[in-house]
């Protein structure tokens, strides 16, 4: 899901220089990649803390500016609870006159008026006999999202796309044939479980209840509670989707104690379960909490990637 956001926009930008731009755990991370002797480098990266969601738009230009002068294309990795996603039927209408409708036939789904609907969707890579294709659509509100937009009138750096949490773990996931699950996590928010095969996204459910599992001493019962929703997800990818099995879990969780997690899911579910590493060369250069910026740089890197 990448939104574009300004149709009307000629400016040159420099097609060998991308922005990530992304806020992560209390921070807004920026990484820029330069192209050279036709091979993509990180070429400078950079973090600010943030305290309040107000400090956002003030991280957002220090770190643009300060990975960047040039004028070139950014893609925002919008924050995962600023957006929803539902599955819908797709209609068969051409892509744009899809995204033009979205405001009108998802405003039943979200307490959010038309008017202020942001949409965008991708195509649901499974389809079962006797069904119609679906989509997932996500959904924003643009007035959230119009303070972050604002930001870049202070850069000269252009917003040229915005993204999702989960199509950027898909980037950074690769296209491995089999499927993986991956728990995901962020301080003092609710884990996702998010299933990725052949770099598409196949399953993404929120969970809720589960912040207690952060303790140290990590409640038991909460563990295997984890450990259930993890077998219900893995049950509807194989049985009702009709999938082969998933081949591991990886974690990827700022709270939670990967080491003690790994083995009680592991034991629980009889599956390999490992933390959480990115198919993608250029994250050996960076801290985990620039993967989110990096891989929306490195979505830009593909001409097709921006609609």
């Amino acid at each position: 899901m990448k939104e574009k956001l300004f149709s009307w926009l000629n400016r040159s930008l420099d097609p060998n220089t991308a922005i990530g731009v992304a806020a992560y755990a209390g921070t807004v991370n920026a990484v820029c990649l330069k192209k050279q002797s036709d091979q993509w480098i990180v070429h400078s990266f950079y973090s600010v803390t943030v305290a309040e969601q107000a400090d956002y738009t003030a991280a957002i230009v220090a770190c643009t500016n300060q990975v960047s002068t040039d004028i070139c294309a950014v893609n925002l990795v919008i924050p995962h609870y600023f957006y929803q996603i539902v599955q819908m039927d797709k209609p068969n209408l051409s892509d744009e006159e899809i995204i033009q409708s979205l405001p009108w036939t998802t405003k039943d789904l979200v307490d959010i008026t038309p008017e202020n609907i942001v949409a965008d969707f991708i195509d649901y890579p499974i389809t079962l006999p006797m069904q119609s294709s679906k989509m997932n659509v996500f959904i924003t509100n643009k007035l959230q999202l119009l303070p972050f937009i604002d930001s870049f009138e202070q850069t000269k750096p252009v917003l040229r796309a915005m993204t999702s949490e989960e199509m950027v773990l898909v980037t950074l996931f690769g296209t491995y044939k089999e499927a993986h699950m991956l728990i995901v996590q962020h301080a003092n928010h609710e884990p996702r479980i998010l299933i990725i095969r052949d770099g598409k996204l196949v399953l993404a459910r929120r969970l809720n209840g589960f912040l207690g599992i952060s303790d140290k001493d990590q409640n038991q019962e909460l563990v295997e509670a984890l450990g259930l929703e993890i077998q219900r997800s893995m049950d509807f990818f194989e049985s009702q989707l009709k999938q082969p099995p998933i081949r591991s879990i990886q974690l990827q969780c700022d709270d939670l104690s990967s080491l003690t997690l790994r083995a009680s899911l592991a034991e629980f579910l009889q599956i390999k379960v490992v933390d959480f590493t990115p198919n993608l060369e250029l994250t050996q250069q960076l801290e985990p909490n620039f993967y989110y910026a990096l891989g929306a740089a490195y979505q830009l890197t593909d001409p097709e990637s921006v609609r």
